[in-house]
């Protein structure tokens, strides 16, 4: 069984992305904000579109909804926790969608939004606004810093190293330059960003990977030695031990840089 994966950039350095069985022919849009380019690629490729799949229900992702769900009939799908129009089916953690010969599941990772989910179908793991390479979603627009610290040291943090991250936006070049002012002799930043402008040169999108993510996103280094004397030293009142504390801080900082 072949994997079928693809990736569409819309406005706002927005990502969506199509999963489908080669062998079936059947597929699944997920945050499909690039609707009339998503409808052509599976036109092209034969793709039976059966499900709209929203990571959150903020319009940047789900605006293409009604256009993919009018022109395939393809039921639209999202937590009941956010306000999504239209959803066919409500999504929960643990669920498992088939999509031909393929099986995605769904893991509510609430923090962005209380209905955050991320979906996970072999080695690609499609985040949505929770993960992003070297950095995390704001909790400004209906989320909660505290869900989305529980979000990442239970269920983010303990993905396998292997898996590849698939996020909702390319904010890669902010967010590494973000992450040196907290860590500024780490070279796996430096390293990162020279790969990002490789990637650039080729009008790729730079990829990332859980593994990679503990060399450098701030976000998964909340027990980072290195990290923790970096910020405790500009922030004395930080304990070294309050792990929250120290997530809460980084997203402050984040959102004002």
């Amino acid at each position: 069984m072949a994997l079928i994966f693809e990736k569409f950039r819309g406005g706002g350095n927005n990502l969506a992305y199509v999963i489908a069985c080669s062998s079936q022919k059947t597929a699944a849009v997920i945050d499909p904000i690039s609707a009339h380019s998503i409808l052509e690629y599976c036109e092209n490729k034969k793709l039976r579109v059966l499900y709209v799949l929203n990571t959150h229900g903020h319009p940047d992702h789900t605006g293409g909804n009604e256009v993919i769900a009018s022109a395939t009939e393809a039921k639209i799908l999202a937590h009941p926790d956010d306000r999504v129009i239209n959803v066919s089916t409500p999504l929960a953690d643990g669920q498992e969608i088939e999509v031909g010969n393929l099986k995605i599941e769904v893991i509510h990772t609430p923090g962005h939004t209380s209905g955050s989910v991320c979906f996970r179908v072999n080695n690609k793991f499609i985040s949505g606004d929770t993960v992003f390479l070297a950095g995390a979603g704001n909790t400004r627009f209906g989320g909660d810093v505290k869900e989305l610290f529980n979000t990442y040291k239970d269920k983010i943090i303990p993905l396998p190293a292997k898996l590849e991250l698939c996020p909702g936006h390319d904010y890669a070049y902010t967010n590494l330059h973000f992450a040196q002012t907290i860590e500024p002799e780490n070279t796996h930043i430096d390293q990162k960003l020279r790969d990002l402008k490789d990637a650039e040169r080729y009008g790729n999108i730079v990829s990332s990977t859980i593994g990679e993510e503990k060399k450098y996103n701030p976000f998964f280094r909340i027990t980072n030695p290195e990290l923790i004397e970096s910020l405790t030293s500009e922030y004395p009142e930080l304990s070294p031990d309050d792990h929250f504390q120290i997530f809460k801080q980084i997203r402050e900082l984040r959102n004002q840089w």
